[in-house]
């Protein structure tokens, strides 16, 4: 299957998800703004019903006020007709009236003083009688006035004298008054908002007032605002017209206020709101699936892009891979030209072995083992025979040296099979490498110092390769540290290794000499050519095919910090059984 049906998989896959996911928050989305529009509209409610009971709260409060008045404590009514008519201008109702135990109205602002007034409805001699029983103010329904004739409201407080109610002062309030309070909201024009008294008559209404006013709120509403002070249901409104009405009923004046929204007017804002939603997320979702399938389109052809440079570095033709604008793609395209390189600089190592270095050892080999044979037979031969080893011991070293150079083409795999694994102590490895350059660096007024903290652990390595490692750094330090220098080899247990450290003081090296310095033929400084430059990744090579790691790090105080860290144990390979090598046929043939 290809990329690109891939990719457009995964944009189905992450699309389709996606507009189920935006379906379901369409639906949440309505249910939300649903209860969000219910919510500001009982919060209306709310506002208006404290508007309304501040209207009251402030009537009660001037009548208390002027329940104390000195002209009624003595009994001058005249006086206080003058003093009423004067204080009601700045009230919030229109009339003040004085009524006795009986009901009777005695004193009326909105009448000369003196005048005669009718006798008291029974509801107005029932809300007298209140307030007489209990002392305390009172706020009335919805009542027939009996002077005025019309519908009012009124809010009563006793007036005492000498300990006992002897009068009624009350505040008229007219429904007209109370629909100010609805117009000031400047609701919408469709909706529909009623004071409802303690019975559920209609105080004030916004919507045909002389009509209404004195009705019954609908039956619905009225049994629910009897049941809970706040809330929300579907009805019908007196004219008929289906609504979600919204109430809050106070607790101080157990009035409520409803508001009601026509059903049509409140689902069509709601469905308004969401086809907008609905639209952008649609639009959003299109303009989505076209990005990802541009971004589809450039990632299939970045990585066709790189079939001719991946073919080219297989044939081991020459690489360039030409940016393609993506950061990945071009990251493998850098990596591919990178490894072109590295097979490149590897071929030429393994040219400089296989025809400069393996066949003159070969035959050195040979013939300083053919010699050691014959110097052997000779009565006076030791010395002869001594130099010959040593001569042969020489060649073996270089040999090493050469199959170091194959490690570095070879693959993981490959370079492990080279190895011969056998348990050691880590510590007597880092002993023997301390004593093998402890000369070298005493000749040269160098302080070598071995720092193992603590004890360590034994390791299945091949030795000689490791100690060829130490060898390596440990000459890198000595030919890069100056007289009087110093140089430490330490090891540390970690909890899956062992961890060794060259460090040698001197200028620190920068952070680009850091990184490149296990690199084939790199050399630090433009000038500096002591070496081919190829020790250290020789290293890199060893410690890579024991299953460890190596890495050049900086250190306060330091040159470089060369550290390596192996395993405590790799999977050993069996090794390959060989067949008698060059010098054992011919020094077979020798003694044939």
């Amino acid at each position: 299957m290809t990329i690109q049906r891939q990719l457009t998989r995964l944009v189905a896959a992450t699309v389709l998800p996606a507009g189920i996911a935006v379906a379901l928050l369409i639906y949440d989305s309505y249910d939300r703004e649903r209860t969000i529009v219910e919510q500001r509209t009982l919060e209306t409610a709310r506002a208006l019903m404290q508007a309304v009971d501040r209207e009251l709260a402030g009537g009660r409060a001037a009548l208390q006020v002027l329940a104390g008045s000195d002209h009624l404590a003595s009994g001058d009514l005249a006086a206080f007709h003058r003093q009423a008519r004067d204080v009601i201008a700045h009230m919030p109702g229109d009339v003040f009236a004085l009524a006795d135990g009986s009901g009777q109205i005695v004193l009326y602002t909105a009448r000369p003083f003196g005048a005669v007034l009718p006798k008291p409805l029974p509801s107005a001699v029932a809300q007298v009688r209140r307030v007489f029983d209990t002392e305390m103010p009172v706020v009335s329904d919805l009542l027939d006035g009996a002077v005025s004739g019309r519908k009012i409201v009124s809010v009563a407080v006793p007036v005492r004298r000498d300990g006992r109610v002897v009068y009624y002062l009350s505040m008229r309030f007219t429904p007209e008054r109370l629909r100010e309070i609805l117009l000031r909201q400047n609701l919408s024009p469709s909706w529909v908002a009623a004071i409802f008294d303690k019975q559920g008559t209609i105080v004030a209404r916004t919507h045909d007032p002389d009509k209404y006013v004195g009705h019954k709120g609908s039956s619905k509403l009225v049994q629910r605002m009897a049941q809970v002070s706040e809330g929300r249901l579907e009805a019908d409104t007196l004219e008929g017209i289906p609504v979600v009405a919204v109430f809050s009923r106070s607790a101080v004046s157990d009035w409520s206020v409803a508001i009601a929204i026509p059903r049509t007017t409140f689902t069509g804002y709601l469905w308004t709101r969401i086809a907008w939603i609905t639209a952008g997320t649609i639009l959003l979702l299109l303009l989505g699936i076209t990005l990802a399938l541009k971004i589809e389109s450039r990632i299939a052809g970045a990585i066709r892009g790189l079939l001719a440079p991946a073919s080219a570095l297989g044939r081991g033709a020459s690489v360039v891979v030409a940016p393609f604008g993506l950061a990945e793609a071009d990251e493998v395209g850098r990596e591919i030209m990178r490894a072109a390189k590295i097979l490149h600089d590897r071929e030429r190592v393994l040219a400089v072995v296989c025809h400069d270095l393996r066949n003159p050892l070969h035959g050195l080999m040979l013939n300083a083992a053919v010699a050691a044979r014959l110097a052997a037979r000779l009565t006076e031969g030791k010395e002869l025979q001594a130099r010959i080893a040593a001569v042969g011991d020489i060649a073996r070293r270089m040999s090493g040296m050469v199959e170091d150079l194959l490690s570095i083409a070879a693959s993981t795999g490959g370079g492990r099979c080279m190895l011969r694994i056998v348990s050691i102590n880590a510590a007597s490895l880092l002993a023997q490498a301390f004593e093998s350059a402890r000369p070298l660096f005493e000749r040269e007024s160098i302080e070598l110092e071995m720092d193992a903290n603590g004890p360590l652990p034994d390791l299945r390595v091949d030795p000689d390769r490791i100690l060829r490692v130490f060898a390596n750094l440990l000459d890198n330090a000595l030919k890069f540290t100056e007289r009087r220098g110093h140089v430490v080899l330490r090891a540390e247990h970690q909890a899956d290794g062992v961890q060794f450290c060259v460090a040698n003081s001197g200028p620190a090296l920068s952070a680009s000499e850091l990184d490149r310095m296990f690199e084939p033929f790199w050399q630090s400084g433009h000038a500096d050519s002591r070496g081919a430059g190829l020790g250290m990744s020789i290293c890199r090579s060893i410690i890579e095919a024991h299953g460890g790691t190596i890495q050049a790090l900086p250190e306060p105080g330091k040159r470089v910090s060369i550290c390596f860290w192996l395993p405590l144990a790799i999977p050993a390979e069996p090794a390959v059984p060989k067949s008698g090598t060059p010098v054992d046929e011919a020094l077979n043939q020798q003694e044939a």
